[in-house]
């Protein structure tokens, strides 16, 4: 009988493809015939301690958050482009598990909003590193 290999998941570039900076084009599966990582060598993390550690933040419910349609206070609105891969994939989550009345600019808004509460810190940390002021 063959063994069945189990591939190896490169679990940083994952991370990284979820928080943006690697492309989501990359292969995150290791080749498995590439020699194994001895088990006293540090882990990856390690290499990269002169990072700043990334905090986790909790997970938010993912209705309430991001699948509530918006009030219709918000009447200024403003256009902007995404590619067409992103729309299609966007249109059908609402479409999906979208409530009756969940719009896809309602489901955008609020993913952009909560992406920039989460990473405020990190976003006027960055602009004061440039400037004397916070950007948001």
């Amino acid at each position: 009988m063959v063994k069945k290999q189990n591939p190896r998941i490169d679990e940083e570039l994952v991370r990284q493809m979820i928080g943006g900076q690697a492309p989501l084009t990359e292969n995150v599966v290791v080749d498995t015939d590439a020699e194994p990582q001895p088990e006293d060598a540090p882990p990856p993390e390690a290499a990269s301690a002169a990072e700043p550690r990334r905090r986790r933040a909790p997970l938010p419910d993912f209705k309430k958050t991001f699948l509530l349609p918006q009030d219709n206070t918000r009447t200024s609105r403003s256009s902007i482009y995404v590619s067409a891969h992103i729309k299609r994939m966007i249109t059908e989550v609402v479409k999906k598990i979208g409530q009756e009345h969940m719009t896809v600019t309602a489901y955008v808004d609020n993913i952009l909003r909560h992406h920039l509460e989460l990473y405020k810190d990190d976003i006027n940390r960055i602009h004061k590193e440039q400037n004397s002021k916070n950007i948001i």
